[in-house]
């Protein structure tokens, strides 16, 4: 069985206790350095000590599971609630398979399992939002760029020198961002683009012509066409937020600015919806950021965009959560928006989240607007300028819930309808 860390969650455990790491370390036999590399994941979470921990604290053994187990249990109870949670999260944790089987019954049964852009997403969670070879291919790309005022002209050199493509600026796409054309060995960037937005283009047709047998590699086992072509591009998308915002740069801007969003777009020239959802993918082993949950949604509450590399549990039905801080965004425009959530399982959560606008369209037409939120767990929220000024104990969180058809929370005044 694979080794299991779970640093955040004692962490969490232990300052909610209020203790130190020497009164937590006598409660559990162990030393205090012992502790300090348990919560600071340098050792793997042992069976003894985590009999230690749920005996002595009385918790469940499920609380410390991994972050991508500890959603899919969440997943499961959603279609399974009679079943206890710690039933689920042992079917999480010892049968894989057999969990994913289960999460795949409504689409079956209903039809949609073969839905393209859901086989796609479930892809992309699979790899937890990172693919290595993409990710350092990208940057290696842009390390060649060197300064961002260069790297367009270098970018292009690239593409006409080595695959004898011409890239021609401020052309008519026909609502497009850009277009390649094989016939004419062009590519057509759309004018009124930030120097950021066509640094992202050109990546990624670059990653579609010179990344083929890579991206190919990636999308094999995807058995639908559909699904394939879907998967190629959003793959080579991939490669072009991390062409234009390349690793070790970000993380390095990330850390430094203690993740304030504003400052890191402007130091990289992107917005602040791409800047969330580059922060969300920066899980490279060994230089991993903090774990965080990406969600694009619109003023009714359809969810667009999704990642998380944490153990936040999307409803797949029924609608989120109204007392969800995403929701709020568009009551304060140009703002970013603060909230601390405890779900039902007790895990506590910090989120920021903000309204996004299109780009300007013609009089009297409307901009699209979404609300972009980005979350993490309340142990890493320290690491965050965010979390300033705010109480991140669990009793002072907004009770939230994964949606009212599996929400426990009975007495909530929120509820909309009776949950199943």
């Amino acid at each position: 069985m694979a080794k299991h860390y779970a640093g955040a969650r004692i962490h969490t455990l232990r300052t909610t206790e209020g203790l130190t790491q020497v009164d937590m370390a006598r409660k559990l036999g162990i030393s205090t350095s012992y502790l300090n590399q348990l919560e600071n994941d340098q050792r793997p979470l042992t069976v003894t000590v985590l009999l230690q921990l749920t005996q002595v604290f009385g918790l469940d053994a499920s609380y410390f599971s991994p972050a991508s187990e500890q959603r899919v249990a969440g997943e499961l109870a959603e279609l399974l609630p009679d079943v206890p949670d710690a039933d689920l999260a042992d079917i999480a944790l010892r049968y894989p398979a057999v969990a994913e089987g289960i999460k795949a019954l409504p689409a079956l049964l209903a039809g949609t399992a073969n839905n393209p852009h859901i086989v796609v997403r479930d892809f992309f969670q699979q790899h937890n939002n990172y693919f290595h070879d993409l990710d350092c291919a990208a940057e290696d790309f842009a390390a060649g760029a060197h300064a961002r005022q260069l790297r367009l002209t270098r970018i292009a050199g690239a593409l006409d020198r080595d695959h004898g493509y011409t890239v021609r600026f401020n052309q008519a796409t026909a609502g497009e961002r850009s277009l390649a054309d094989a016939a004419s060995r062009e590519i057509r960037v759309r004018a009124g683009l930030t120097e950021a937005q066509q640094c992202f283009e050109l990546s990624y047709h670059y990653a579609r012509i010179a990344h083929r047998p890579l991206l190919d590699a990636h999308v094999s086992p995807i058995a639908a066409p559909r699904a394939r072509q879907l998967a190629r591009h959003g793959l080579a998308q991939y490669f072009a937020a991390a062409a234009t915002m390349p690793y070790s740069l970000f993380l390095e801007a990330a850390e430094e600015t203690r993740y304030d969003i504003d400052v890191i777009s402007a130091r990289f020239g992107t917005g602040f919806e791409s800047t969330c959802q580059r922060l969300g993918t920066l899980q490279r082993p060994g230089a991993a950021a903090i774990p965080f949950v990406f969600i694009r949604t619109d003023r009714a509450g359809n969810i667009s965009k999704r990642q998380s590399t944490t153990s936040f549990h999307f409803s797949q039905r029924g609608g989120t959560c109204p007392l969800w801080v995403v929701h709020r965004a568009f009551e304060t425009p140009n703002r970013v928006t603060r909230q601390v959530s405890v779900m039902p399982d007790g895990r506590t959560y910090m989120w920021v989240a903000r309204m996004v606008q299109g780009p300007a369209v013609e009089f009297g037409a409307p901009r699209k607007e979404n609300a972009v939120t980005l979350g993490c767990d309340a142990a890493h929220a320290d690491r965050m300028v965010y979390a300033d000024g705010l109480d991140l104990s669990p009793d002072s969180a907004t009770p939230i819930g994964p949606g009212c058809e599996t929400c426990p929370r009975h007495e909530c005044p929120q509820r909309a309808f009776p949950a199943l």
